[in-house]
């Protein structure tokens, strides 16, 4: 199963925190982050909204992507392009 998911940041910078490896990402107003879960249905990745943050993690057993505004691949354990 592949999930897709878009942030948007629309009013502010939104910080996004890649689970469990704790690298943070940073949207800027009017930019799209992509996030993308690969695994079975029954053990989804999933978005949780917080108070100062949006924290997405993988699942049990899934893989997750993350995709900047240019298409670029993020590195998930530091939060910056490859």
């Amino acid at each position: 199963m592949e999930q897709r998911v878009v942030l948007t940041a629309d009013s502010g910078r939104l910080a996004v925190v890649f689970e469990p490896m704790g690298a943070v990402y940073e949207i800027q107003p009017g930019e799209d982050l992509v996030i993308v879960f690969e695994g079975p249905a029954t053990h989804p990745g999933g978005v949780e909204y917080r108070a100062d943050y949006v924290s997405v993690s993988p699942g049990l057993v899934g893989r997750m992507s993350a995709f900047d505004p240019a298409g670029d691949e993020i590195d998930l354990e530091t939060g910056v392009p490859l």
